[in-house]
């Protein structure tokens, strides 16, 4: 089982810091966050069935190479990888203005606050075994899981690091709360997170994570992944 997030932002230019708190240094905490858990658990004499591989990806804002990267020069057979839970701008509320620009394109106008408790599950329509798997480690959690952007003109699905995993057979997830007026601005500050919500996120990743390492069963591809 891989868990995962990138680290690399669009650094700086000139006197502009393209701080990256939400893209990824939420995702790249929430690795860090559910290593602990596993670290912690080991130490109390827990461990999971499966292997668990932590990945902190680079150069993901230039093309997804550092998860293309592994994809081809593995550290497990890609065939004995059960799944990638990759985690991408997890700590703030999806908030698309009216007055979109074109940064925000195939995304309806809505606001922050109508988002609070959702949280977009990506990669839902290539293996509903998956799927049912985090509805079912949601529900002690209680987040709104959005099933909504695998086949839209934003094509989100495609923009982060489980989309080599999924090229190459490997079911996987992308936790993501949605773009905002901040997304790749120096004004993605770390005083803007939404550190409750993040913190629920990453306690699903991880929930699905140790239930994914212990089962019986792998999930699988459907045969007619990509579509609903």
């Amino acid at each position: 089982v891989i868990v995962c997030a990138h680290y690399d932002h669009d650094g700086a230019d000139g006197d502009r810091i393209y701080n990256g708190a939400d893209d990824d240094g939420s995702g790249t905490v929430g690795v860090l966050e559910i290593a602990e858990a596993y670290t912690l658990a080991a130490a109390a004499g827990q461990r999971p069935r499966r292997s668990v591989l932590f990945a902190a990806w680079n150069s993901e804002e230039v093309g997804l190479l550092g998860a293309w990267a592994y994809t081809e020069t593995p550290l497990f057979p890609l065939e004995q990888t059960v799944a990638a839970l990759n985690m991408d701008m997890i700590g703030r509320n999806e908030e698309v203005p009216d007055n979109d620009s074109g940064r925000f394109r195939g995304l309806e106008p809505q606001t922050a606050e109508e988002n609070a408790n959702n949280v977009h599950i990506m990669a839902y329509t290539y293996s509903s075994a998956l799927r049912n798997s985090v509805i079912e480690a949601n529900a002690s959690i209680g987040l709104n899981l959005e099933l909504a952007y695998d086949n839209n003109a934003s094509n989100l699905l495609r923009r982060s690091d489980q989309w080599p995993f999924l090229q190459r057979d490997v079911p996987a997830l992308f936790f993501h709360t949605g773009l905002h007026p901040d997304y790749h601005r120096e004004t993605d500050t770390p005083d803007r997170i939404n550190y409750p919500k993040m913190e629920r996120i990453v306690r699903l990743v991880h929930s699905l994570g140790w239930q994914l390492a212990n089962a019986d069963a792998r999930p699988t591809l459907d045969e007619r992944r990509g579509t609903l």
